[in-house]
């Protein structure tokens, strides 16, 4: 172990239901560095990270922080007591408590009595939120926040202590372009302070931007730690899945112009502005706009979820009525939302019954343990390349890219006929990204309309045939593919 070094993990293996996540990694980080990390959906980074902060404990292997050998059973909040802190990729908050006391949880302070002192708690928490760019009351609930809101929070918690080393897993995923510039100082001035970063994100520009050394992972194995300033972020890519990654570009809509299966018609409320669209059979439509655009809302009124003032909804020129998911579902429409965790997936339960629950719920007579089930399960695993031990294996042991798949799977199995994806690819690494768009595509082109509301500018320019972009609740232009460019949509975007 170098004098510079604040950790070395050595060895490392690790497997979960007879499956090897982890074998023989070697991982490190000096005092002040910014460790990129990278790997494909299930190459093992998030786990790694939890051995390193007491989640999990390691099948072989030491770990080595400031010299000091780790026990295999260390506790998360005896890692945080020696400076390891994780900003979670999934957000681990309790909703129903505060801001402030989510940010200091197990940690509040106290006084003379030994009471919580609350008063000192909020103003500690407004000061962390404040450095963060955020102007947040901490006597708020967590409920209450918005998904970005609530990723701040996690960074705050994450440094509300003296942390040595910090340990961010996807932590731009659900943050404005602002909260990213603000995160990237905030990370900049901790390494100033000699504590190590390590930053995990399939966004391989932010890698490059952010980090001065990478180290990449793929299927469990160690493949090598490079100097940022020595390789391209397609160098990356392609040392994550083993072969060279191909960008793409969308084609303008071939298909027939006025074969429309879904059309809104004058949806307004407190945030949306008599807002109206159509999709078309077989067509791939993009919804891009900044934070707080209202783009989300808008699906969220689509499938019933959201009640607006004024508005309807037509399925194939005819008009239908949508106060429920239920409806939604039953005129075929499906909706992959942004929070998989919170609303697109039943995380205590298997794949089987997540991948099969909308079709269970379209057709309530199906006999859940049918052959015809497991084997509509099986063919979702293979079409989507869900990595799992088998269909019984509950989502929550899977991998956030998987997840995600499974998240995909279930409308891919109700057989809608218009397909909403809100951030389809949040979380997923560069070649499940590239799996993900060719499942869109091969929807498509079977018939169904696809529409992404998506915050990443290069995924709407790679994936979408024509895009819809909204400012404040309002549509502010339309653009087909042959006409997009990232500053063109920013234009619209910024309403300028």
């Amino acid at each position: 172990m170098s004098n510079a070094a604040v950790l070395q993990m050595k060895g490392i293996c690790k497997s979960f239901f007879g499956v090897e996540v982890l074998h023989n990694v070697d991982f490190g980080v000096d005092k002040g560095e910014i460790m990129g990390l990278c790997g494909e959906n299930g190459a093992g980074k998030s786990t790694l990270m939890k051995i390193l902060s007491g989640i999990h404990a390691q099948d072989a292997g030491e770990v080595i922080f400031k010299g000091s050998v780790i026990r295999r059973n260390a506790t998360p909040l005896e890692m945080q007591r020696v400076g390891v802190s994780m900003i979670h990729q999934e957000l681990i908050l309790l909703n129903e408590l505060t801001i402030a006391q989510n940010i200091f949880l197990c940690r509040e302070p106290r006084g003379a009595a030994g009471l919580i002192n609350f008063n000192r708690m909020n103003e500690d928490a407004a000061r962390i939120l404040s450095k963060l760019g955020e102007k947040i009351d901490p006597k708020r609930k967590v409920r209450d926040l918005k998904i970005a809101q609530k990723q701040m929070v996690e960074i705050a918690k994450a440094i509300a202590f003296n942390v040595e080393l910090l340990v961010m897993d996807e932590p731009t995923s659900a943050l404005t372009g602002k909260e990213t510039k603000i995160l990237f100082d905030l990370i900049s001035s901790l390494s100033a302070q000699g504590i190590a970063v390590v930053y995990i994100s399939h966004r391989l520009k932010e890698i490059i931007d952010v980090c001065h050394k990478v180290t990449v992972l793929r299927d469990g194995h160690f493949v090598a730690t490079k100097n940022v300033a020595d390789v391209t972020a397609h160098e990356i890519a392609t040392l994550m899945v083993g072969r060279e990654v191909k960008e793409s570009k969308a084609s303008d809509f071939p298909g027939d112009p006025n074969a429309v299966v879904l059309e809104v018609r004058g949806v307004s409320d407190d945030l949306l502005k008599d807002v109206g669209f159509k999709v078309r059979r077989g067509e791939i439509l993009g919804f891009s706009g900044l934070i707080g655009a209202g783009r989300t809302e808008l699906m969220e009124v689509v499938f019933g979820i959201r009640k607006p003032r004024t508005g309807s909804v037509f399925i194939e020129g005819k008009p239908v009525t949508i106060r429920s998911a239920i409806d939604a579902i039953r005129v075929d429409l499906g909706f992959v939302t942004e929070d998989r965790k919170e609303t697109g997936l039943v995380l205590c339960r298997d794949i089987v019954d997540n991948a099969n629950y909308v079709s269970w719920l379209k057709n309530p007579g199906m006999f859940k343990g049918a052959k015809a089930t497991m084997e509509n399960t099986r063919r979702i695993i293979d079409r989507l390349a869900i990595r799992c031990s088998s269909p019984a294996q509950n989502v929550s042991n899977l991998s956030g890219g998987n997840q995600q798949k499974v998240a995909l799977s279930k409308w891919l199995l109700s057989g809608a006929k218009v397909l909403v994806l809100d951030e389809p690819t949040r979380g997923v690494d560069v070649g499940a990204r590239q799996e993900i768009y060719q499942i869109i595509r091969e929807l498509a082109a079977e018939g169904v309309a696809i529409v992404i509301v998506s915050s990443d500018l290069p995924e709407i320019l790679s994936i979408c045939e024509r895009v819809i972009v909204m400012h404040e609740g309002r549509i502010t232009g339309t653009l087909n593919a042959s006409e997009l460019s990232e500053a063109k949509v920013m234009y619209y975007a910024t309403d300028v």
